[in-house]
């Protein structure tokens, strides 16, 4: 019985210090962190968050699905390939070759019509925006100094703050102070995706290593172009997306973009919820050098760029490179839990992967990735022709 009554002496004060941290720190939203996540037997973000958030539409009109290919669904995949999937509770499992579906799978909550979290795919979407907003002339160019747009970066004090520029936030070089951790309740990532204030969270962290020397994955580089498109176009970032992107590339259904509170600001780090088949069509605009259809949707010098190499030989303006790995060169977009949009230009093939789980990350990729991109280039690069 003294053990029993040591234990549960022991388990109050570290419940009421724990509270009291929260309280005295400010860090409240912990406590939506453990309704959404902790209590429901998870310990990060899942890609059915969407419910327990607030959300603003990125608005699709006339859409139009792809067409099925000759041979639809009749050439399977290996038993191998959907035994990794099935083992990493995957949800969808799309090919896109010469514009039409070729095979298409689903599991669990997956559908056409379902809507899942992007988590970092959201990061290239934003990176296109960008590009974008630079053609229209809302932005000068990746050169651009941020504080032109915030400008309560604009301090004193020991910090980069007024040198970094745009491109630095898309190549993650920034030097930001921010330390990425998906499993942390009380760091800042954690933070950012569960916060009511989020432009407030961003404001109070600066840039303290020199920009444009060192590549350093962070989540508040995207979240901090979310902000310039807003200011810099005066729309917000899904009507800015639903205008220049989900619109004229016909998407079908309409997406929802996770915002920190009502009539706030979008979660652009991560947090566009679509589905499998409206995803693969920015990987095809990539694929197409950023032409839809005929109508050039963003200028192909900055898909280009997009897609080169500049601190790193694995990460351009936001995308994944993978361009001596395999057979043929990859570029991807890429999202915790394994959401995946693999692009291969020379089997001009679009695939995307959306699941509950990854694999472990191992030299710049997770090695479910990796066996993916193997496996689809060995059953479809001889259908690049048909």
């Amino acid at each position: 019985m003294k053990y029993i009554s040591l234990l549960f002496k022991t388990l109050l004060f570290l419940f009421i210090g724990i509270n009291a941290y929260i309280i005295i720190s400010g860090k409240t939203y912990v406590y939506k962190a453990v309704k959404i996540g902790y209590i429901r037997g998870h310990n990060t973000a899942t890609i059915e968050d969407v419910q327990f958030f607030e959300t603003r539409i990125v608005a699709s009109k006339n859409g139009q699905q792809w067409p099925e290919a000759y041979n639809y669904n009749k050439t399977n995949i290996t038993d191998k390939l959907r035994s990794r999937l099935v083992k990493n509770q995957s949800i969808a499992f799309v090919i896109i070759q010469n514009d039409s579906i070729r095979f298409e799978e689903y599991w669990g909550i997956g559908s056409r019509k379902s809507r899942t979290n992007s988590f970092s795919m959201s990061k290239s979407i934003v990176s296109i925006l960008i590009g974008i907003a630079i053609d229209e002339g809302y932005i000068e160019s990746v050169d651009q100094k941020i504080i032109d747009f915030i400008p309560e970066y604009k301090r004193e004090g020991e910090n980069f703050n007024k040198d970094v520029t745009i491109k630095h936030l898309l190549t993650m070089s920034s030097g930001m102070n921010w330390q990425e951790d998906y499993y942390n309740p009380f760091g800042v990532t954690a933070e950012s995706y569960f916060t009511k204030k989020l432009e407030k969270l961003m404001y109070h962290i600066d840039f303290d290593k020199k920009p444009g020397e060192t590549w350093n994955y962070q989540s508040g580089n995207t979240q901090l172009m979310g902000i310039i498109l807003a200011r810099a176009t005066g729309k917000a970032l899904s009507e800015y997306a639903s205008e220049k992107l989900w619109i004229p590339m016909q998407a079908t259904d309409d997406a929802k973009w996770m915002i920190d509170d009502t009539n706030g600001t979008e979660k652009s780090f991560c947090c566009l919820n679509s589905n499998a088949l409206d995803y693969a069509r920015f990987g095809q605009l990539f694929i197409d050098k950023g032409n839809w259809k005929g109508q050039q949707l963003i200028d192909s010098a900055y898909v280009e760029a997009s897609l080169s190499t500049d601190l790193t030989d694995h990460y351009g303006y936001s995308w994944w490179l993978y361009n001596t790995q395999y057979k043929y060169p990859v570029f991807c977009m890429s999202g915790i839990n394994g959401q995946y949009v693999i692009s291969i230009p020379e089997l001009d093939l679009v695939a995307v992967r959306l699941g509950h789980k990854d694999e472990k990350y191992v030299n710049n990729t997770t090695t479910d990735l990796k066996y993916y991109i193997k496996e689809i280039i060995k059953q479809y690069e001889n259908y690049i022709e048909l």
